[in-house]
Parts: structure tokens; C-alpha cells; sequence
């Protein structure tokens, strides 16, 4: 693109940044009016052809991966300098962050980690390995999000080699121990990176440092580091196991992927946020250290609800189960220990048959059987001038009247019969 055309696309604000190879404009992209970063390869490089084709490189790979959490690129021109137009972060990275404000807050850092853990886990699944996982390539946008930039010298199958067998590139502090001695490279080498980054943001130093006597490469090798929890004693067990298994020297110890990272921190939070109540969180921390002003209104993001906690939950759980056993207990000591008087009168005898209503015509030469208890003779009552009366007897006495009427039957057919006195003819 001409120069001309430069200035007429895009107005240059001002210089935000430089590396070694690099020079970092803040400009404005006037046909869509929307901020742009513009990475400009230094003139003295112009002449290192590898260096430009890295520099190629980091445009062609970093314009193929579209995700939220990896820096989008826009444009690339050669001509009449090399530049890349690149999204536009407006925050700042982790390396100041950490330098700040120390040891991040366990929450803060897993929620900044869980991002990265997702912006590599996709550049892995194209095959990308970005070797140069530090905190200066991680970016924080004032809203809370996380943006994984700096492609320069990923690897990839599909690509050729720009560095020569045996040369070590990339950041010494930050590099795997098969990256140190030159052997192939796959996603786990990102890894155990990503781990010593998780290792920074939770204790505010790094695990291998350069000393005068011992270089960090070596201490890379060979050497343990500091437990992350005697530095800071409110980082999990578990998170603490995570950083571990990320850091082993051998590969395959390793965790197999960074989706695998991912879910084991995303433990810790499951539940307990949402990704805008994550971004706020974030936001907010970093405002109150005063690394930057807060996003402005259009940036920010509005949490419509919050999440039941599961601490809570599980304890309201727990209190329940403990008054259902509670209460299921007490019942089972009533029930076996209670006396039987008292358990008897809790449960009436079954009701006995109601006899019906019994009319007994008054007569005068019928006797009137009177109902008596079971053992006692039955008595014979005169009949009375009063008038019948209709009466219901009482259960007991039904049966005690039919007792009486079985013990007047036997009587009768146990009576001798007497015998008619035969009559003699006249003679």
C-alpha cells in the first residue's frame, strides 16, 4: 500500500510500544472509524530475509485464527515498509500487571488463566504451536478480556523451519526443556509455559530465575522450584496440582491438552460465575490497583443475574438431610421404645357389627327375655302393662342374648320327655 494511501486509511496517534524487532502504532482506521494497532517491522530488519519472512509469517497465521481471546489482524502491506494492522487492546498486558500488583487473587488469576487456556487450546487444534507463551504476549482489555498475541515464531507442520537446527529461540525464562535442547515440539511444550506463567500470576515470581553461578536454562532442566503455596498460602491444593503436573521435565507427564487445563480450573469456579460476572471481576480488580481507568460505558459488561452459589446450595443440602434423618430417627425410637399401653391407644379395636333395630310385640303370654352377662341364668320377666318400646341393644348385649337364647335351647332338648299315660278301654 502506498504511503499516500496509508495516510489517507489510517491517522497515526501516536507510538504505544517497541520490542527488539518491532515498533507499535496507535492509529485510527477512518473508513470504519474504529481504533487499530499498527506493528511496523523496524528498517534496519528490511534486509534479513528471515526475519521478514517471520514477520510474514506472524500475519498469514495470526489472520487464520478467529477467536475471541486471540488478537485479530486486519491487514498486512511489504510496501514501502512492512506492517501488520492488527486489533487494537486497549488495556494492558500481564507482565505489568503482575510487576504492579504482585501475586493476583486466586479467582482473578484462574479466570485470566481459563482464557488463555482457550485461545491456545484453538490455535492447537490447527495445528499451531505459539512457543513464546510469556505474560508481556498476554493481553487484558479494560473490560476484562484476555487477548494471546505475538504469532511470530509459532510452529507448524505445514510451514517450514526459519531457524536452523539447534538455535535457541524464544524466551529463555519461559521455554520447556525440549524447546532448550532443540527437539520437535508439540502442544505440550506450550504447557509447560502456560504453567510457569499459572505459577507468576498466583505467586508473583517466577519458578526458574538466572543466579550467577546457575543459568535458568539449566535450572530448566534439571532443577526443582519453590512450592507455590509456601509463597502463597491461599492458592488451593488442587490448583497447586495443576501447576505441578504442567511444569514435569518429561512430556509425557504432562497434561495431554490445554482443553484438559482448562476443565481442571474450571472446576474451581463451576457454578459460582458466568463469563460476564468473570470479565467484571477482572475488570474491577484491575481498576482498583489503578493499572488502568475503567472500560468506558460502551465496553462494559452488564451481568443480568448472579449465580446461586454451590457452597450454598450444598449446605441448605446438608442442613435438610440432617433434619430428614433427624426426624426419621425419632420416629423409629417412638415407635420401638413407646410402651404397648401407649401404642394400643393409639390404634382402637376394630369396630364389631352393628345389630339392627329389633321390635318385640308385647304380649301377654309371651315372656320377655332380658339380656345378662355371659355366665348368668337368664331371667324371666313378667310382661308389663307399659307399651313395647323399640330399642337398640348395645353390642354386648346382642351377644349376650344370643348366649342366653343358645343356653335356653340346650336346657330344653336336654329335658326328659314325658310320656303320655296310655288309657285303658272301659270294659
Amino acid at each position: 500500500m502506498p504511503r499516500q494511501q496509508i495516510k489517507d486509511e489510517y491517522q497515526i496517534l501516536g507510538e504505544i510500544g517497541s520490542g527488539g524487532m518491532a515498533t507499535v502504532h496507535k492509529a485510527i482506521q477512518r473508513s470504519l472509524d474504529r481504533p487499530v494497532a499498527i506493528k511496523e517491522l523496524k528498517k534496519a530488519y528490511h534486509a534479513d530475509e528471515q526475519i521478514v519472512k517471520r514477520f510474514e509469517r506472524e500475519s498469514r497465521m495470526a489472520a487464520s485464527l478467529q477467536h475471541e481471546n486471540i488478537v485479530h489482524i486486519y491487514d498486512y502491506w511489504n510496501k514501502p515498509t512492512y506492517a501488520i494492522v492488527m486489533e487494537y487492546v486497549d488495556g494492558t498486558n500481564l507482565a505489568e500487571v503482575i510487576e504492579k500488583s504482585g501475586a493476583l487473587p486466586v479467582d482473578v488469576g484462574i479466570m485470566i488463566a481459563i482464557q488463555v487456556c482457550s485461545a491456545l487450546d484453538y490455535a492447537h487444534m490447527r495445528g499451531l504451536v505459539h512457543r513464546d507463551i510469556k505474560p508481556s504476549n498476554i493481553m487484558i482489555k479494560r473490560n476484562g478480556e484476555v487477548k494471546l498475541m505475538d504469532f511470530g515464531i509459532a510452529h507448524t507442520k505445514h510451514l517450514d523451519a526459519l531457524t536452523l537446527p539447534g538455535t535457541l529461540i524464544g524466551t529463555p525464562a519461559y521455554m520447556s526443556p525440549e524447546q532448550i535442547i532443540g527437539q520437535p515440539l508439540d502442544v505440550r511444550s506450550d504447557i509447560f509455559s502456560f504453567g510457569i506463567v499459572l505459577y507468576e500470576m498466583l505467586t508473583g515470581a517466577k519458578p526458574f530465575t538466572d543466579e550467577d553461578t546457575r543459568a535458568v536454562t539449566a535450572k530448566i532442566m534439571k532443577d526443582d522450584y519453590p512450592s507455590p503455596r509456601r509463597i502463597n498460602r491461599d492458592i488451593p491444593r488442587r490448583v497447586q496440582c495443576i501447576i505441578r503436573k504442567c511444569l514435569r521435565k518429561k512430556p509425557k507427564r504432562r497434561f495431554g491438552s490445554m482443553l484438559e487445563v482448562e476443565k481442571k480450573l474450571g472446576r474451581r469456579l463451576a457454578g459460582r460465575t458466568t463469563k460476564a460476572a468473570s470479565l467484571n471481576r477482572i475488570a474491577d480488580y484491575l481498576v482498583s490497583r489503578k493499572l488502568f481507568e475503567a472500560a468506558p460505558e460502551q465496553e462494559t459488561i452488564v451481568i443480568t443475574g448472579k449465580p446461586k452459589s454451590p457452597a450454598r446450595f450444598r449446605n441448605t443440602a446438608v442442613a435438610g438431610s440432617l433434619l430428614l434423618l433427624l426426624g426419621a430417627g425419632a420416629g423409629a425410637y417412638y415407635y420401638y421404645f413407646q410402651p404397648m399401653e401407649g401404642r394400643s391407644a393409639l390404634q382402637p379395636p376394630p369396630a364389631l357389627p352393628v345389630a339392627p333395630l329389633v321390635t318385640l310385640p308385647h304380649t301377654a303370654t309371651t315372656p320377655t327375655a332380658t339380656a345378662v352377662q355371659p355366665g348368668i341364668p337368664a331371667v324371666t320377666v313378667p310382661p308389663s302393662s307399659s307399651p313395647a318400646v323399640t330399642t337398640r341393644p348395645s353390642p354386648t348385649s346382642s351377644v349376650a342374648q344370643k348366649r342366653t337364647q343358645t343356653t335356653g335351647d340346650r336346657k330344653k332338648s336336654a329335658a326328659p320327655k314325658k310320656k303320655k299315660k296310655k288309657t285303658l278301654p272301659a270294659n
